[in-house]
């Protein structure tokens, strides 16, 4: 939406200087200026329907962990499901403000931090980059304040050809790899090759999450939805 509003003001300060400078008015061209707020205010109207859907959603026949994500133009929390019961919420964050906007424009997973709550315990994903001239994104992960891991993206020419996506994990000195095909939705979670978990859409046109884990370790759950929101929704 931002980059729509930045575009509209471009174009109305564009034409205001042109009627200025060299007594050019165009009122079509200038109406449909004003198409971009329009555009604007239906894409809010549709992101808050679709927020409002997130919020009161509520899984059927499904046993695992789930969470409803169809929307990133609003930060909410959304409800995070084991079958029926609501253990937490999933949340996008941005530590700075200026940093939604630069999100919003150049892309979702610019900025990317999350807060993870799963009944008490609050995980904390924040990001970082060590080198900003680098296309790798770094995060510290925290456990109700206190550090427990850290992750690194694993962009390179061998995943892109292949178009394998990939971040490495490192959880109490144990690391663990979350991979997917770029063309499919679902994630899995390994450590040295064995399956732990994964992350798949409930059914392919569906944008409820299911979550399936082989131990009740909860940090499984926040790599795999680290991936899918780095990945998965751009």
């Amino acid at each position: 939406m931002i980059e729509l509003i930045l575009l509209f003001v471009l174009l109305l300060l564009t034409a205001l200087v042109r009627y200025l400078v060299f007594g050019a008015f165009e009122p079509l061209s200038f109406a449909m200026i004003f198409l971009f707020p329009v555009a604007v205010l239906v894409i809010f109207i549709i992101s808050k329907r679709f927020a409002d859907k997130e919020r009161s959603y509520q899984p059927k026949d499904i046993a695992g962990w789930s969470f409803y994500n169809i929307q990133k133009s609003l930060i909410i929390q959304k409800p995070l499901f084991k079958g029926k019961d609501q253990r937490g919420y999933v949340k996008r964050y941005f530590p700075q403000k200026w940093q939604y906007a630069f999100g919003d424009i150049f892309g979702f997973n610019w900025y990317l931090s999350l807060e993870i709550q799963i009944d008490q315990d609050i995980y904390d994903v924040r990001w970082y980059r060590e080198k900003w001239f680098t296309n790798q994104d770094q995060w510290k992960i925290y456990k109700n304040g206190k550090q427990i891991g850290e992750a690194d993206t694993l962009i390179n020419l061998k995943n892109t050809t292949k178009l394998k996506e990939a971040i490495k994990y490192r959880f109490y000195d144990t690391s663990y790899i979350s991979s997917a095909s770029t063309v499919t939705s679902t994630i899995s979670l390994t450590q040295n090759e064995e399956l732990l978990g994964i992350l798949k859409r409930n059914h392919i046109m569906s944008n409820v999450q299911v979550i399936d884990i082989q131990e009740n370790r909860l940090e499984y759950i926040v790599a795999l939805i680290v991936h899918s929101y780095y990945f998965k929704n751009k």
